[in-house]
């Protein structure tokens, strides 16, 4: 009997122990969503048990892993960066296209008045060459009167010279004739 129940004792003991290392080894199970899984990975305990449920798992030591975050943060930094960079160009296009209409006015604008100042130019300089057809005209005129005048004058010197070669002839046949006649 002793045997029996030192078998039964040692067969419980045994069980009991079993049991306690069977707790303390914790089978940890990865299902198989995790291969869809984003965001940071699982972190594996050394002396533990797992089983997966993926089709594939990749095991890389931590200084990988933390390689590969840091590429992945420069990665998604550069992301930003790009991002920052395009919408600051799209702003500055933005404001370059609004310059642009803007200049566009401003040279129509300007080509307006422009024309208008063209047009003022253009009364002003045939009212100028009116002005200077005017002149010239009176100037022709003018030099027609001169030459009138001119020719009148002479014609009047000669006149007044040939009437004092008349009165001096006169005078002389008069001083003959008296002569003559006392």
């Amino acid at each position: 009997m002793k045997k029996v129940f030192l078998t039964c004792f040692l067969f419980t003991l045994i069980s009991s122990f079993g049991q306690v290392a069977r707790d303390s080894v914790k089978v940890i199970e990865i299902p198989a969503s995790y291969a869809n899984f984003v965001g940071e990975p699982l972190t594996v305990k050394k002396d533990s048990l797992y089983t997966f449920k993926t089709p594939d798992i990749y095991l890389v030591n931590k200084k990988s892993f933390l390689a590969m975050k840091s590429v992945y943060q420069t990665t998604i930094d550069q992301d930003k960066m790009t991002k920052e960079l395009v919408e600051k160009y799209t702003t500055t296009l933005r404001r370059n296209v609004d310059l642009e209409r803007m200049l566009k006015i401003n040279f129509r604008e300007s080509d307006s008045l422009d024309q208008k100042l063209y047009e003022r130019n253009q009364i002003t300089l045939d009212r100028t060459q009116k002005a200077l057809d005017y002149t010239i005209s009176s100037l022709d005129k003018a030099t027609k009167s001169l030459d009138i005048i001119e020719k009148e004058s002479k014609r009047q010197r000669r006149k007044t010279v040939f009437e004092k070669i008349l009165i001096g002839t006169a005078g002389v046949g008069v001083g003959i004739l008296l002569g003559l006649a006392f």
